[in-house]
């Protein structure tokens, strides 16, 4: 009978143990490895752009991509994108299924409009978009 009963109590005292090991570690942040690329995308797939430029192939785009931010400056370097058109839901019909827009992207319409407006750029498109691909 004896060792039925410290059976229980010696898993208690494993789980307490446990417990209080876990309880007393450091808690650290979990780190992301810096070969992850965030996706071009806002985090909601969701986002308004204003379309700069349309090609078909996406080197066509590079240079004005690279001018582009020259004026806007390197830290807005992901809201500037390449995109094929079949990854933005929303862009409006006429543009090539099998090509890329350049485009600015931001959460909102005001965003977007004053970073085209520092670009020197007349927009083709300005609206929402829904995004159906990822980096």
């Amino acid at each position: 009978m004896r060792g039925i009963k410290q059976a229980p109590r010696a898993s208690v005292a494993l789980l307490l143990v446990l417990a209080a090991a876990c309880a007393s570690s450091p808690s650290t942040p979990a780190t992301v490895p810096s070969s992850v690329v965030a996706p071009s995308v806002a985090p909601t797939d969701e986002a308004w752009v204003a379309v700069l430029g349309v090609a078909r192939i996406p080197s066509a785009l590079s240079g004005d991509r690279t001018d582009i931010l020259e004026t806007l400056g390197d830290a807005l370097e992901g809201a500037v994108v390449v995109s094929p058109t079949t990854c933005l839901e929303g862009l409006p019909a006429g543009l090539p299924a099998d090509g890329y827009v350049l485009a600015i992207q931001q959460s909102s319409r005001a965003e977007v409009l004053v970073l085209a407006d520092q670009a020197s750029r007349e927009p083709s498109f300005v609206g929402p978009v829904h995004a159906l691909c990822t980096d």
